[in-house]
């Protein structure tokens, strides 16, 4: 069973200013198990895609970001934490218990995790 979440979100912001701001994530899953949370503020973009058994994936965005999540396998977690601007991350992880964290703060900072077993 293959699952496609798309979410998208646009606030104006307060008063007579003209401000904007947009978020989109997008979450891909199959198999059995699979969970997945994002939490964005600001202008963030976000991918998850999870194929296997009890993988699972926290994302958290504030500001102005890009971060990406992939998955194959069984019981990998994953948590991208990014808050600031021009941040981008990348994840990919393969086999079975894998477990990565990044976190950025700041501007244009970038991050890969590649593992596999």
């Amino acid at each position: 069973m293959k699952k496609l979440i798309i979410s998208a979100f646009a606030v104006v912001l307060f008063g007579t200013t003209a401000g904007y701001a947009q978020n989109l994530s997008i979450v891909e899953q199959a198999g059995w198990g699979n969970g997945q949370l994002t939490d964005q503020t600001g202008r963030n973009y976000s991918y998850t895609g999870q194929v296997g058994i009890n993988n699972g994936s926290i994302t958290g965005q504030l500001g102005r970001n890009s971060a990406s999540t992939n998955q194959f396998g069984v019981s990998n977690f994953s948590l991208t934490d990014q808050s600031g601007a021009f941040n981008g991350s990348q994840t990919v992880q393969t086999g079975v218990g894998n477990w990565s964290e990044s976190y950025q703060l700041g501007v244009g900072n970038s991050s890969l995790t590649i593992q596999k077993n």
